[in-house]
């Protein structure tokens, strides 16, 4: 007898009369992912809080159609291809001449072009919602994240980029001629069209540090063409810049890309930041009568290409750079005020992809419970493996209310008051201009590193709740769509990249301590002060919440006043852990009053309830518990379903 592999769910039901075999015996049913923009609650939530009705119905047609798009078969035979066919570096031609010729994967390719066609990155830029359009980049780029075999890195350091260069074009260049360069770049790298779209690099990280960029090496001299008619140029026509780059980079992502943003030190002892296009043309002098070649690379020879854990399909090498051409970005010596520009983008992108994996981490889990039978029970029917489930889901829920109110204040800090009339929900607690600045700074490294931890914890969860097969990393067109193993180890370098979690603690000291602390340590007061008054004000539940939330803030912020900076530092993962629980709190109770959501309310209970120390919110039947789990996780039903 030959069982089918359409079994009832309850395979526990079933007689079995025969031993399994290859081909005979149970097979178990795939999990199916669903649309996250309607799937995924907590993202449903942050979109629900942090933006206008009208804007919400505005965009809606546009998500729910890539919340599809992203899950379709096309898609993950991309993201096979590019895992199947890492980028690969042919440095030679047959007779012997350097080429560096980076060869990247058919699948790779097409998603970058849809992430450009999309507008991953144009959205904020075109500017369609005003302050809210990084909050519509965001949660189109949250359901991106699982399924885009991780071009979000060039995107990111694109969004950096692009944000940086329209600082100084609506500033004025010094020059009229690098202005127009810069406009042109600029133009490129926020276009959906993808016949002339760029992205960018971003090359600072040397063999002598990586966030520490103090002592780069790496050297310019400004050195104009003596005869620019004859210079080569860009390939988009544009004359290259003054100065001359000589260095070597130890790591640049994004290797593939059409231009970068690069540190070097002048001879004035500094540190500078420098716009160089990757590629330039091959002045007629120099074509030979036997090749066609017309562009080559700026100055820039490709060691060799690392290889890493993860992030597999993204091409990152060592550079090699050789009177590469290239433009001053701002004052000569204040290179690291003008990354901090692209840093304060690129470390939100790090926490919406860390997010976004451990959303589609959690999917996956949820899709698996429905089908996965133990015991002649499923997975979503055993209390336990639910209760494990409810507890990531609500550091999920936390750190998707953390990402994105810091997104929220950068679209305040990017954007006037009057870009848009319509008010979120959220406008009842969010800060003004001034303060949303501050909050603005003093949150991007906690929530990058918090963010980043949490997602790699999550994700080793998620993998666990599939048993064996979430061990499995298949790259395969057929298994790609469930393989938890790619999320998690490509997961993995967020903690790494753009700083590491250290890295971020001493900035979030030195935000404290530094110049201007007292300023941001007063903002932050008034902004946890005023949430706490409001709570007093409501009476019940939310007074209890006051209560525990202004007890462990004023134990934080005496222990900021009254250490010393140095101490401070060697305590810093506690200090952002204990300001990323403050936020989280004020979000979570804030986001369950906006409209009563009986299960928000739970969870802000719940975030809560980690420093009641005993207080009486903890205590509940553990019945109850197990149905609030559920609820959780899967909505709908159960306890609701009975209240």
């Amino acid at each position: 007898m030959k069982i089918s592999k359409d079994l009832p769910l309850n395979p526990a039901k079933s007689a079995f009369s025969v031993p399994s075999s290859s081909t005979a015996g149970f097979f178990q049913s795939p999990p199916k992912l669903q649309n996250q923009f309607y799937e995924d609650a907590a993202l449903k939530r942050v979109s629900a809080l942090f933006l206008p009705q009208a804007i919400q119905s505005s965009i809606e047609p546009e998500l729910s159609c890539f919340g599809d798009d992203v899950l379709q078969r096309k898609i993950f035979n991309w993201i096979a291809d590019a895992e199947a066919n890492p980028p690969r570096l042919e440095a030679w031609d047959v007779w012997g001449k350097r080429k560096d010729h980076l060869v990247t994967s058919e699948g790779w390719r097409s998603i970058q072009d849809m992430g450009i066609r999309e507008g991953i990155v144009a959205i904020a830029y075109e500017n369609a919602n005003g302050r809210y359009s990084r909050m519509h980049q965001f949660i189109k780029y949250h359901m991106w994240t699982g399924s885009c075999a991780y071009v979000i890195c060039p995107s990111a350091m694109t969004d950096g980029a692009a944000r940086l260069l329209s600082r100084h074009i609506s500033s004025g260049a010094p020059h009229s001629i690098d202005k127009e360069v810069f406009q042109t770049a600029y133009r490129r790298l926020t276009s959906r069209n993808t016949e002339e779209a760029w992205t960018s690099g971003q090359w600072m990280t040397e063999r002598i540090g990586g966030s520490d960029v103090h002592n780069t090496e790496t050297l310019a001299t400004y050195s104009a063409s003596s005869d620019p008619d004859v210079a080569p140029t860009g390939v988009d026509g544009a004359p290259l810049g003054p100065w001359l780059i000589n260095g070597f980079k130890w790591f640049s992502s994004a290797t593939d890309a059409n231009m970068a943003i690069l540190l070097a030190r002048t001879p004035e002892g500094g540190i500078s930041a420098f716009y160089a296009p990757t590629w330039r043309t091959v002045p007629q002098s120099d074509r030979s009568d036997f090749s066609n070649q017309t562009t080559e690379l700026n100055g820039i020879t490709i060691q060799r290409l690392k290889t890493k854990l993860g992030t597999r399909p993204l091409p990152t090498a060592e550079l090699c750079l050789t009177d590469t051409r290239a433009y001053l970005l701002g004052t000569l010596g204040q290179g690291t005020k003008e990354i901090s520009t692209i840093l304060n983008v690129t470390r939100v992108h790090n926490a919406v992809t860390a997010c976004g994996f451990w959303g589609r981490g959690l999917a996956i889990s949820r899709a698996f419970a429905r089908v996965r039978y133990v015991r002649g029970k499923s997975l979503m029917d055993l209390p336990a493996h639910v209760r494990t489930m409810a507890k990531e889901h609500l550091e999920y829920r936390a750190n998707m209310h953390l990402t994105f109110f810091v997104v929220a204040l950068l679209g305040i800090s990017e954007q006037s008051a009057s870009s848009h009339a319509s008010a979120s929900p959220a406008a009842a607690f969010m800060p003004k201009e001034t303060a949303a600045t501050l909050l603005l700074r003093l949150l991007t490294p906690v929530m990058k590193a918090l963010t980043a931890k949490a997602a790699i914890s999550g994700l080793a969860e998620c993998m666990e709740s599939l048993g064996g097969v979430g061990y499995i990393d298949s790259i395969s067109p057929l298994n790609v769509e469930t393989n938890i193993a790619r999320l998690y180890r490509d997961a993995n370098v967020l903690s790494i990249w753009e700083g590491t979690t250290d890295v971020m603690a001493d900035d979030t000291v030195r935000v404290l301590k530094g110049q201007g602390g007292a300023e941001v340590l007063e903002a932050s007061e008034k902004w946890v002060g005023a949430a706490a008054e409001r709570w007093r004000n409501a009476g019940n539940a939310d007074e209890a919440c006051s209560r525990v939330l202004w007890k462990f803030w004023r134990r934080w912020v005496a222990k900021v006043k009254y250490k010393e900076a140095q101490e401070l530092c060697v305590q810093g993962r506690e200090l952002m852990e204990g300001l990323g629980w403050v936020v989280c709190a004020v979000l979570l109770v804030e986001d369950a009053a906006s409209d009563g959501d009986q299960v928000a309310c739970e969870v802000a209970r719940r975030w809560i309830g980690k420093q009641s120390e005993g207080d009486r919110m903890n205590e509940e039947r553990w019945e109850k518990g197990t149905e609030w789990d559920r609820t959780i996780v899967f909505g709908g039903g159960g306890l609701l379903a009975r209240l």
